[in-house]
């Protein structure tokens, strides 16, 4: 009976040993990747840097430091490894350790990176051991920069539309308080001037100025983050824009309405979309990081402009609970499980999580009424 199964399925195992990587990865890969979202400063790169140094350089400890993996069937494991992701670059994980060991925090992230994690498992049935010796699970994880999250939202909008929402929310706490410069530049400003390269520059360096310095006092909504960041992928100082009065924004026919939606929607098209599609789309499950003590050490208004920032973000990603068919033949990928996560919890007293759980879910009750209605699982730690 041996014998006359060896005969049978050594066919199908010289088709796998011969390379066949598609039958391998829809048969004995079950892959899941992660998006690691969060917005500037919420840890991500800190999450990063400690779980690969985990996987990295404690295997020899069976991985005890990781309690989620000892739901795993140790007795099972063949074999855990870390890889480069695609054509992604690699997470820095060694200038990041070499950062920690000076003293100092590691960098923020600027550019999309990734790796994964492949745990290999020795296969115990009867017949499908012959056939399917193993299965690797496959964990990818994605990191990019937070500053890009809030842009997402602006693919939806037109120019006019962006430009009188920027400067609704710069007229109210807690932006105000950041942006009086930026106006009386702006109220100051000569709009009968043709707008050439150096009067758009002058004027985009001055909204950078005020964007910069809002972040740097904890504001989460700040449009376009991708201007915060040198190398992002976008040219700013070419294809630079910036919100407009009204009384200019809403007259179509002037020359800086006319020029900045053709910038606004170069930047759409050249930049959001292609980063959408690339980096945002491709995966099933998400972990959003919230870093509730940025709001915590300035105002309730930080407080109340996270949450509205989280429910903006809950709109743009694509969220679902995609068949096999349409996982690995069709190629689409939906988020189908979310995760929000509140940060640097290790900052208070242990009596103290359960008030900051609850101040997680009131603070995301907007993404979360979203996810309800996709049917969505959530979990809030």
């Amino acid at each position: 009976m041996r014998n006359l199964l060896d005969s049978v399925l050594k066919p199908v195992r010289r088709a796998s040993d011969a390379g066949s990587a598609q039958f391998a990865e829809w048969f004995m890969q079950s892959r899941h990747r992660f998006t690691i979202t969060g917005l500037s400063r919420s840890g991500k790169s800190m999450l990063f840097t400690s779980l690969m140094t985990i996987l990295k350089y404690r295997s020899e400890q069976q991985y005890q430091c990781l309690p989620l993996l000892r739901y795993l069937p140790m007795d099972l494991v063949e074999n855990m490894w870390v890889e480069p992701l695609g054509d992604l670059p690699e997470f820095p994980v060694e200038e990041h350790m070499a950062a920690l060991e000076q003293g100092e925090w590691p960098p923020a992230t600027e550019s999309v990176a990734g790796f994964q994690l492949t745990v290999r498992l020795r296969q115990t049935h009867g017949v499908k051991k012959y056939l399917l010796p193993f299965t690797d699970i496959v964990f990818e994880f994605i990191d990019y920069p937070g500053e890009w999250l809030t842009d997402l939202p602006m693919l939806d909008k037109t120019f006019t539309q962006w430009s009188d929402s920027a400067w609704a929310q710069q007229m109210n706490e807690p932006q105000n308080q950041f942006a009086k410069d930026w106006h009386e530049a702006v109220s100051s400003f000569d709009f009968e001037q043709p707008p050439t390269p150096d009067a758009i520059n002058l004027l985009v360096s001055k909204y950078r100025e005020y964007l910069l310095a809002a972040k740097a006092q904890g504001i989460s909504m700040l449009q376009p983050g991708s201007f915060l960041i040198p190398g992002s992928g976008f040219d700013w100082q070419e294809y630079g824009f910036t919100p407009l009065p009204s009384r200019i924004s809403s007259d179509l026919s002037s020359p800086w309405t006319q020029r900045f939606t053709h910038h606004f929607e170069v930047f759409q098209k050249n930049w959001l979309a292609a980063l959408k599609q690339s980096t945002f789309r491709e995966t099933d499950k998400q972990i959003i990081l919230v870093d509730l003590f940025e709001g915590l050490n300035h105002s309730k208004s930080h407080l109340y402009q996270l949450r509205e920032t989280l429910s903006n973000l809950a709109q743009t990603f694509v969220y679902g609970d995609p068949g096999w068919v349409q996982r690995h033949l069709l190629r689409q990928q939906k988020i189908a499980k979310v995760a929000f996560v509140a940060t640097k919890s290790d900052l208070i007293p242990a009596a103290q999580k359960d008030n900051l759980l609850a101040l997680l879910k009131d603070v995301t009750r907007g993404a979360t009424a979203q996810l309800d209605k996709d049917e969505i699982q959530f979990e809030h730690f």
